[in-house]
This record gives C-alpha cells, sequence and structure tokens, in this order.
C-alpha cells in the first residue's frame, strides 16, 4: 500500500483550497451577479442573494485574508487528519506496522 505524507498532504490542500478560495473571490468582486446565480444552481435554488451585505458591499481585503488564512487551516488540518487516518487504516488491513515518514 502506498502511503501518504499527513504534512506534505496538509500543505498541498492548503494550498490547492488557497487557489481555489481566490479564484471565487475575484469571480465574486468581479461578477457578484453572476457568482451568486452560479452558486444558487449548486444549493438546489437555495436563494443565496439574501446573504449579500447591505447596500452590495465588495469584498473587503481584510475579510479576503481572513477568509483566506481560515480556509487554508481548515483544509490543512483536514488533509493532514486524512493522511494520518488513510495510513493507519492501511497499516491495519495490511498488518504492518511500518513507521511513515514525515
Amino acid at each position: 500500500m502506498n502511503s501518504l505524507r499527513p504534512w506534505k498532504s496538509g500543505i498541498a490542500a492548503a494550498a490547492a483550497f488557497s487557489l481555489f478560495y481566490t479564484a471565487c473571490a475575484l469571480a465574486f468582486v468581479f461578477f457578484p451577479d453572476g457568482t451568486i446565480r452560479f452558486f444558487n444552481a449548486w444549493f438546489h435554488g437555495l436563494d443565496l442573494t439574501l446573504l449579500r451585505p447591505p447596500g452590495g458591499r465588495p469584498l473587503t481585503f481584510g475579510q479576503f485574508l481572513y477568509g483566506i488564512f481560515g480556509a487554508g487551516l481548515v483544509s490543512f488540518v483536514i488533509a493532514t487528519t486524512f493522511a494520518g487516518f488513510y495510513n493507519s487504516f492501511g497499516r491495519a488491513a495490511t498488518g504492518s506496522r511500518n513507521h511513515v515518514p514525515r
């Protein structure tokens, strides 16, 4: 069984999620109505326009930084945890006790 390196998996997930978070933020800044319509389709008709800030206030740079930090941190923790579980379950299934390099 191939094992995953938890720290590398976490960093890769955080980088990938941060890239997509940035793309989503840019889409919302430049195409707010189109972005909301796009995500409305994902949420089975839930009207996300009700979540728009009063006056249609644009995303601030501070909000962006706070959001990308939180999204990166959460994706790092999830991917690191996933890789650890993946390796543990793989070792348990094969009976191997090999240490996974970090």
